[in-house]
């Protein structure tokens, strides 16, 4: 069960499960909670797997890092992210655990 949600300014938001400190970069797919898994290899310190997050999901769905933000759970593990609707396509055909 995918949440991607439709924002105002042409923008999408989804859920993100992050797990920090793995062992390379790596897109998941969906949980049965909605949420984008995804494993970065950053530790959870300073803000390193925030930052991480943010450019591999610019990497991955081709858009500028500046595209890709945050909106909440910056400290937690389940974040809510938004960015172009232009990637709501690749969101939906990422496959489900």
């Amino acid at each position: 069960m995918r949440e991607i949600n439709s924002r105002q300014n042409d923008r999408v938001g989804f859920r993100v499960h992050v797990q920090p400190s793995a062992p390379r970069d790596e897109l998941l797919g969906w949980n049965a909670a909605g949420e984008l898994r995804v494993r970065i290899a950053a530790p959870a310190v300073k803000g390193k797997a925030n930052k991480r997050l943010i450019a591999f999901l610019a990497k991955q769905f081709s858009v500028t890092k500046r595209e890709i933000v945050i909106e909440s759970g910056e400290r937690s593990r389940c974040k809510i992210v938004s960015a172009p609707q232009s990637i709501r396509q690749t969101l939906e055909e990422i496959a489900e655990d």
